[in-house]
């Protein structure tokens, strides 16, 4: 059996779990269930009149995306767009910041859950693309004049391809380098101190956490880039 985290351990020897779903199955599950009931929470303490200062930060803090995310896809897309690369800004920073609580490990450090985000990005991209231009999408991928599209289709096609590698090697690659430096020193805590009471980590998760964000920041802002440059012909069509 490979070595899993303090709560998982468990569940996998008392075959709560079977032994082939891979760790980060779970801790994405009870990620999504804390975050929804969080909003479920939150959503029903919302007042329209006398809220209170927790209410005021996060009405800030919102606010604040939404122009971020206005000026990368414009005024017309803002509406639809904000609660979704919000989501994902949430989802990839709850998930890197998991693997800082002992006996937790972050599921954005495997490659198949940065790979599935970054396919998840991927397909957004496209639906906004055929949402914005129709077929007539298809149309950049042979590029222009169309006498070259036999070179610019290929081109074009592996450019979309790089997309998703890039979001999926730069998330994990990033987390994934974190969370085995903290490992490091713990282990070489244990092995000078003898103990893992002094937490030689410390310094380190406060930076983890500080690369959590960007790298939640940078993942959710790359794939509203990918879905403003998409949909940008439509726009100056219009």
């Amino acid at each position: 059996m490979e070595e899993h985290g303090t709560w998982l351990h468990w569940l996998y020897y008392y075959k709560y779990l079977p032994e082939n779903i891979p760790e980060m199955v779970p801790e994405t599950i009870v990620m999504v269930l804390v975050l929804c009931t969080l909003a479920t929470v939150a959503g029903a303490r919302l007042r329209t009149r006398n809220h209170g200062r927790f209410q005021a930060f996060v009405e800030f803090v919102v606010t604040s995306f939404e122009n971020l995310v206005k000026g990368i896809v414009g005024e017309k897309l803002v509406g639809s767009l904000a609660p979704v690369i919000g989501s994902f800004f949430l989802f990839v920073l709850s998930m890197n910041l998991l693997g800082l609580i002992p006996g937790f490990t972050s599921p954005t450090a495997n490659i198949n859950t940065a790979a599935g985000l970054a396919l998840c990005a991927f397909v957004m991209v496209q639906y906004y693309g055929f949402k914005a231009h129709g077929i007539r999408y298809l149309k950049h991928f042979l590029g222009e004049p169309l006498w070259l599209a036999p070179l610019m289709l290929p081109i074009h096609i592996i450019g979309e391809l790089a997309r998703p590698l890039s979001l999926t090697i730069r998330l994990f690659g990033n987390i994934f380098g974190e969370d085995m430096v903290l490992i490091i020193l713990i282990l070489i805590t244990k092995e000078v101190i003898g103990t893992f009471l002094l937490p030689a980590q410390f310094p380190m998760m406060l930076f983890g956490v500080f690369t959590s964000f960007v790298q939640a920041l940078v993942f959710s802002m790359l794939v509203a880039i990918y879905i403003a440059v998409a949909t940008e012909q439509h726009e100056e069509a219009h």
